[in-house]
């Protein structure tokens, strides 16, 4: 199988940049190819070398966000992947709904992958918990609030973020760290807070409601009120391959336990006192949870780069 990425919309550094899945490809390959970077699905150069592949597939990371993205003449979500026969997205909720219109391609279920390189030593556990991302919405800026009590790590970038996030950027203790000293620093902490959702600015709900039949996708179904949509946060694999324990709001979808079993590879909160609690009792009783650790570990090596492409090649 050929593989051919576009990272031209990436913000560098991020997760895309180090699946380096084009170590895996079969350059000799004529009859599979796939695509995966945003902007590949627009790429003319890809389509050219490749128009008479049998199989033309394309990896999703993103999903249900296209969804929300300004419709216009240029840009429409459904015609984005249509040169395609096979989308892998993690958004399973999308892959049902869009395999029910259809569209003349198939959308298949897949796991967010990791390159195995980037699992780092084992650390001593230097603090007691840690968030890293953007601040997006009410739970973002309470963990913040509750992480303020303890030993806490919180690691941001001081460039493509949005206004609330440059907001609490003072509370950072960790500001533009490349990718592998984030995954370094998660490794000397014994707690990662992770909150599996996207939320969604006002001016995006009238363009979702744009597409066909959209209230059967069940991402979609907070747009009119909590206003966020489900999505898995590979953050949840980096706390479990740097044996660090995942705290996980529960949510009305829980996609953590696609990928994980809850209680027994992470353990759910499900409010603000709820969280304080939790990481207090964690974090002083550390070695009680070390089966939970072990376990978590175990399960995200299941999730790898190689992984990802043998899954691939394997469901034809």
């Amino acid at each position: 199988m050929l593989i051919l990425k576009d990272l031209s919309a990436e913000v560098p550094d991020t997760n895309a940049f180090h699946w380096n899945l084009e170590e895996l490809s079969d350059d000799g390959s004529t009859d599979s190819v796939l695509m995966y970077g945003y902007n590949a699905s627009e790429n003319q150069e890809f389509f050219e070398r490749c128009q008479d592949f049998k199989r033309k597939i394309y990896f999703n990371n993103w999903a249900p966000c296209e969804f929300a993205q300004a419709r216009t003449e240029e840009y429409d979500a459904f015609k984005k992947e249509d040169k395609f026969d096979e989308i892998y997205s993690i958004c399973p909720y999308s892959n049902k709904w869009l395999n029910g219109l259809g569209l003349g391609r198939e959308y298949k279920d897949i796991f967010y992958p990791f390159r195995e390189s980037l699992v780092p030593p084992q650390y001593t556990k230097e603090y007691d918990v840690i968030y890293h991302g953007g601040i997006h919405g009410r739970e973002h800026i309470d963990c913040l609030g509750v992480m303020l009590n303890f030993n806490y790590r919180y690691c941001t970038m001081t460039h493509h973020i949005n206004e609330l996030t440059a907001r609490f950027v003072q509370h950072a203790t960790d500001l533009n760290l490349s990718f592998q000293e984030k995954i370094n620093l998660i490794a000397k902490t014994k707690i990662s807070v992770c909150y599996n959702l996207v939320h969604i600015k006002p001016e995006n709900i009238p363009v979702i409601k744009t597409y066909d039949n959209w209230q059967e996708n069940e991402a979609f179904s907070e747009v009119d009120g909590w206003r966020v949509m489900p999505q898995f946060k590979t953050r949840m694999h980096e706390a479990a391959f740097s044996k660090t324990l995942n705290l996980v709001m529960k949510d009305k979808w829980n996609i953590a336990e696609e990928y994980y079993e809850p209680e027994k590879e992470f353990i759910y909160f499900e409010n603000a006192d709820d969280l304080f609690d939790k990481i207090r009792m964690i974090s002083s009783k550390w070695y009680d949870y070390q089966e939970i650790v072990e376990r978590a570990y175990d399960k995200s090596l299941q999730y790898t780069t190689d992984n990802f492409i043998k899954q691939i090649k394997e469901s034809k």
